[in-house]
């Protein structure tokens, strides 16, 4: 458990190491598989990564359990545990729940960046939608990069510099036409966006991206 799970203010800073479980062999495996499993009751999401790394079928009835229970990032990690233990794309519409509708900007650019693994129409367009509609720019930022990702780009929106000067576009949210302004940038920028990808891009097939951090853009 220290191995996977370091120390708290490290795990807080850098995140953690979740494949450092796939080392593991035999009865030591076992042993963390099930002290994931006991950990995922406890609401931690960080057992949801572990237990998709080992690709655990018998983690299934307790990811699904808390599914429900759950809220933002619980629920974004054990949809991406569930589609790849299972190899299915049948739990993206929770992660794009998420990315709708939760309150918290952070859970919202969470779903944003795990939708990476999952290049489908419907992941796209929900993508879309939130370049043009989040209110919170970091979240139209990871948005616009996963699209970019997703269709074999640099996932870099920045180097676009025309789009990215409408994607940061400030408003007060006391000033109406203020806001409409902004939010009317925000629709331009998806759709130089598409554009964009319309020209340049194609989107992945549409098997499960294994890892969303190491994909050579070039070589596909």
């Amino acid at each position: 458990m220290e191995n996977y799970y370091g120390d708290p203010y490290m795990m807080w800073h850098d995140g953690i190491d979740e494949k450092s479980v796939t080392y593991l062999k035999g009865e030591e495996r076992e042993k963390a598989e099930d002290m994931l499993i006991e950990s995922l009751a406890e609401g931690n999401y960080y057992a949801a990564m572990g237990l998709r790394e080992l690709r655990s079928e018998k983690a299934i009835p307790a990811l699904l359990e808390h599914l429900f229970s759950g809220s933002g990032k619980l629920t974004v990690e054990i949809s991406v545990a569930l589609c790849m233990i299972k190899d299915t794309f049948e739990y993206v519409p929770h992660i794009i729940d998420v990315m709708k509708k939760h309150p918290f900007w952070t859970q919202r650019m969470s779903a944003a960046i795990a939708l990476r693994r999952f290049p489908t129409e419907d992941v796209v367009e929900a993508l879309y939608e939130r370049v043009a509609k989040d209110p919170d720019y970091i979240v139209r930022n990871h948005a616009s990069e996963t699209i970019l990702f997703l269709h074999g780009l640099e996932p870099s929106i920045s180097m676009h510099k025309e789009i990215f000067k409408l994607m940061i576009t400030d408003y007060d949210k006391s000033d109406g036409a203020s806001t409409e302004n902004a939010f009317n940038n925000y629709q331009k920028c998806a759709d130089m966006l598409r554009e964009l990808v319309d020209r340049e891009g194609r989107l992945r097939t549409g098997s499960i991206i294994e890892d969303i951090w190491t994909w050579n853009y070039a070589d596909d």
